[in-house]
């Protein structure tokens, strides 16, 4: 990561690459903002929103300047807007003591590096990117979000909170006794349980900005923006309960289950990290579990 210890040293970075890229714009990851850099200061931009650029209402859930500030290092994605093909490219910088990320868009639209795509409509090109995108943040599996989707998006959510005096609810899920599923039943019958189980927990989220993703193995995390507590732990029950009475089928077998949630919430006094924050539902998960499993902790 460079570190910059004024906004003119930040400056002649970015002149290094007028050449090489169309555009080059430093970002504030959790903000979404554009950071506007003058001679004297580093400051965002009044209604700029770095995912305009896109013309998407939203920010991308596969966001690179999140993966690049989480995992300190320089990233690169396929993007599409205005008939344009798009490279971007995402590099952690440091300026006075604060992360920011330099996105670096290169016009790639002739270049075959996304192939097959003469004679497909705007809307078919989008398709296209967006498939490709989304694999890179789903968990194969199961075909809910992965362990990278959670890395990227519970900051974006728990900045939100702050942001708008909010509240944020999650739940943290663990099947219980997985292990034995897998040894006395085999990997085939714990796969179908992992893909029933994900399939319950999307059925019980219905609502715009809510989210579930695997965090691996046998543990999902359901994420429930502007639900407090109460309802969080009314949508953990109903999702208990429903594990409890399905019945797991392969090829003749069948197999049932239990699972185990921890519940917690976030407002804008706690102030908590993701980590923090996903301490506290897995302190939650561990108690549920040494309490006779089957169970929610909250």
């Amino acid at each position: 990561m460079s570190e910059m210890e004024n906004p003119h040293q930040l400056m002649q970075f970015l002149q290094q690459f007028e050449k090489m890229y169309n555009l080059v714009r430093v970002v504030d990851p959790l903000a979404k903002r554009v950071i506007s850099i003058t001679g004297c200061s580093a400051e965002m931009i009044e209604d700029s929103i770095c995912y305009e650029f896109w013309e998407k209402n939203s920010h991308c859930a596969n966001c690179v300047s999140m993966r690049a500030a989480n995992e300190n290092d320089t990233f690169v994605k396929i993007e599409y807007n205005r008939d344009k093909i798009f490279m971007v490219m995402a590099t952690p910088v440091i300026l006075s003591g604060r992360t920011y990320i330099v996105e670096m868009l290169k016009d790639v639209s002739e270049t075959g590096i996304v192939p097959d795509l003469k004679g497909k409509s705007v809307e078919e090109i989008n398709q296209i990117i967006e498939s490709l995108n989304q694999a890179a943040i789903t968990d194969e599996l199961t075909q809910v979000y992965n362990r990278r989707f959670i890395n990227e998006k519970l900051p974006i959510d728990l900045y939100a909170v702050v942001l708008n005096g909010s509240v944020l609810s999650a739940i943290l899920i663990d099947i219980d006794d997985f292990k034995q599923i897998n040894d006395t039943y085999g990997h085939s019958m714990g796969d179908r349980v992992l893909q029933k189980v994900a399939g319950i927990l999307k059925n019980n989220i219905q609502r715009k900005g809510d989210w579930v993703a695997r965090y691996g193995g046998d543990e999902f995390l359901v994420v429930l923006p502007d639900a407090d507590l109460k309802n969080a732990r009314k949508i953990a029950e109903r999702i208990r309960q429903q594990v409890e009475q399905e019945t797991f089928e392969l090829r003749g077998g069948t197999v049932s289950t239990t699972i185990s949630c921890g519940v917690s919430s976030a407002n804008p006094e706690d102030g908590s990290s993701a980590v923090d924050f996903f301490d506290r539902l897995d302190q939650k998960l561990y108690q549920g579990k040494h309490s006779g499993k089957n169970s929610i902790s909250s």
